[in-house]
């Protein structure tokens, strides 16, 4: 991956302390696949300020992501990766609304369907649906606007 993204999005941090795992609710979080992993500090660096501030607490910040585009960081955030820096901010966008979806979707009670494996596969082969090189402009212009 050539590009990360770190956030402190709100919608994310319960899904990184709770055993709820967060799981993809539509077409543009297929790159969450079969979940998100979780990265929590303590397990390799002990009692810490949270912040991965040196290349140990970096590397295993990388373990647990292992494969996967993101992971959520125990009452941190989130890092989320991806070839390109239009590629890692369009995840970043996506997983905080299927965050948010998600949450809504729980909250309504009953049952959630989630996109399945297979689906998530087809979501990925397709390249994602190509979505983040159309947005990217618009994100540049709303970025350079404030």
């Amino acid at each position: 991956m050539n590009a990360v993204v770190h956030a402190h999005a709100p919608s994310l941090i319960p899904f990184g302390v709770s055993s709820t795992p967060l799981r993809p609710m539509y077409h543009m979080a297929g790159f969450i696949g079969d979940g998100i992993p979780i990265f929590d500090i303590r397990e390799s660096a002990g009692i810490t300020d949270m912040l991965v501030k040196d290349a140990a607490k970096g590397r295993a910040l990388a373990q647990a992501l292992g494969n996967k585009a993101a992971v959520l960081m125990r009452g941190h955030g989130v890092a989320v990766v991806g070839a390109m820096l239009p590629i890692a901010v369009g995840r970043s966008i996506y997983l905080d609304l299927n965050a948010r979806t998600h949450q809504q979707a729980l909250a309504l009670g009953g049952n959630v369907t989630y996109l399945d494996s297979g689906e998530a596969q087809e979501i990925m082969k397709s390249g994602e649906n190509r979505s983040y090189e159309r947005a990217w402009e618009l994100w540049k212009l709303k970025v350079s606007v404030r």
